[in-house]
């Protein structure tokens, strides 16, 4: 990826237990090959699954999907754990970045789902994001997430990944 971006986390979203509402946290401490600490994802299982590790959606994505398919999820119920501001999620699928002091790799890309959509409670939600759901990432070294956080391009790490 050799475009120049500098993005910013606006949010932090965590569900404690499967089917639950998701509440903004001020904080979250994410674990390498783990997850976010206190969310329902939260695993050392997740290693073997880094698609799972961790969710971002892009706040501009969800403005747009509000506007013009009125559609409203940024009270949480899009799923993701963070909200991005000015990140290309979809050109990050294979590539390394970091959200503050975290570093991640995005995985793949995070499609809407049935389930997303019946938890969020809107019918139109698949179709308003296709294509634009969001990325699943892995958590190659964790720290502490906090909103305000810059989220910058990094270089692939060489060699073995700290623990």
């Amino acid at each position: 990826m050799s475009e120049a971006w500098k993005g910013t986390l606006h949010q932090i979203w965590i569900c404690a237990e499967r089917g639950g509402l998701p509440g903004p946290v001020a904080q979250a401490e994410a674990v390498a090959a783990t997850g976010l600490r206190g969310d329902r994802y939260f695993s050392p299982a997740l290693g073997r699954d880094p698609a799972r590790q961790v969710t971002l959606i892009a706040r501009e994505v969800l403005e747009e999907v509000a506007r013009d398919h009125h559609i409203d999820l940024r009270d949480g119920r899009h799923r993701r754990q963070l909200v991005v501001e000015g990140v290309p999620l979809n050109a990050l699928v294979g590539q390394e970045f970091r959200v503050g002091e975290v570093r991640l790799r995005g995985v793949e890309l995070c499609e809407p789902c049935r389930r997303m959509a019946r938890l969020s409670g809107e019918k139109g939600a698949i179709k308003a994001f296709v294509h634009r759901g969001g990325l699943n990432a892995e958590i190659l070294v964790g720290g502490t997430l906090n909103p305000g956080a810059s989220v910058v391009p990094t270089p692939p790490m060489q060699g073995k990944l700290p623990l």
